[in-house]
């Protein structure tokens, strides 16, 4: 607080140097008198607290060397305003609300930070909105540590991302592949299935074309259960009909998966059905899972190997000397 002390010169003084002097101090004192001005030395305390009443709305101002606090309170409808500023910070209230039904909006503002607390929060911007439902859509980017939302949408640190559901998006092309259990990628009606590195998946639909350096299989013993030998697959190799043909404007080769499950239902006699990879189904189109094939081929090879060795044997006790 500023102190002003009234210059004081003798009626009868004579001496200018000492007149020059207390003009000087008095000078240098009302500099700082000034500088130092405050409320508190042009108000008085209770014209700093006011309250003031109109109808039925209490208005209550307080001003004091901790902060500012201004307040509106209806004790008809029960609404509380609040505005609080200290050195620390901030602070917004609307408070309307009984013991049945609370309505609480409290906005504080710090040096670092913002809490909002509030029942909705709407927002209609330019390049945001919020609805009273909590969908949100935005364009831009979300830069940050991390999100979890109910442990089913995860962003992680690292950049990795985990969802526990369907997942729509125009581009994906994260730096460190896909991950997923069940991936499928559409174009409208038809799967477009374009990764940039790596896929690790538990089944992948390829209808059309597969482009890569390599594809592997887990094929450890460890994680393999109930392993058995196929049967003889000689007849199904036998019924099989490859054909030429030509899907989405290209020309293949390859089965008629209708072919060749009957071929399966037909021979399933001479062999359990369900040891021979199966015709699968992805909506309303069958597919076949051709890379299993190649063990269905090796099969027959052996067995086709074992007669060969046979015939040999056979032809050789009855003194035979042919050469295959």
């Amino acid at each position: 607080m500023a102190v002003y002390k009234p210059l004081v010169i003798e009626k009868n003084e004579t001496d200018i140097k000492k007149i020059m002097r207390q003009l000087y101090r008095f000078s240098e004192d009302l500099k700082f008198t000034i500088s130092n001005l405050s409320l508190d030395d042009n108000f008085s305390k209770e014209s700093l607290d006011t309250i003031t009443e109109r109808g039925e709305t209490v208005r209550k101002i307080k001003f004091d060397t901790d902060g500012f606090s201004i307040q509106y309170e209806n004790y008809k409808t029960g609404v509380l305003t609040r505005l609080n500023q200290t050195e620390e910070a901030i602070s917004f209230l609307v408070d309307s609300g009984s013991v049945v039904k609370e309505m609480l909006t409290r906005m504080e503002l710090y040096g670092e930070y913002i809490r909002l607390t509030s029942g909705q929060i709407l927002i209609n911007a330019q390049n945001m909105t919020l609805d009273a439902a909590g969908n949100a859509v935005f364009s831009g980017a979300i830069n940050g540590g991390s999100i979890n939302i109910n442990n089913r949408f995860i962003v992680y640190p690292n950049g990795d991302c985990y969802v526990d559901d369907s997942l729509k998006t125009e581009t994906l092309n994260p730096a460190q592949g896909v991950t997923a259990a069940d991936m499928e990628v559409y174009n409208d009606n038809d799967y477009i299935n374009t990764i940039g590195r790596t896929a690790t998946c538990s089944e992948a639909y390829i209808t059309e074309t597969l482009s890569c350096n390599r594809v592997r299989y887990t094929s450890d013993r460890r994680k393999k259960r109930e392993i058995r030998p196929l049967p003889d697959v000689s007849m199904l190799i036998q019924n099989l009909r490859p054909v030429r043909y030509c899907i989405n404007g290209r020309d293949t080769i390859g089965y008629i998966a209708q072919d060749v499950q009957r071929c399966i239902v037909s021979d399933s006699d001479t062999y359990e059905s369900d040891c021979i990879p199966a015709v699968g189904q992805s909506g309303e189109y069958m597919e076949l899972p051709y890379a299993m094939y190649t063990a269905v081929y090796a099969r027959a090879i052996q067995e086709h190997q074992k007669r060969l060795d046979r015939m040999k044997r056979e032809l050789k006790e009855m003194g035979e000397d042919v050469k295959f």
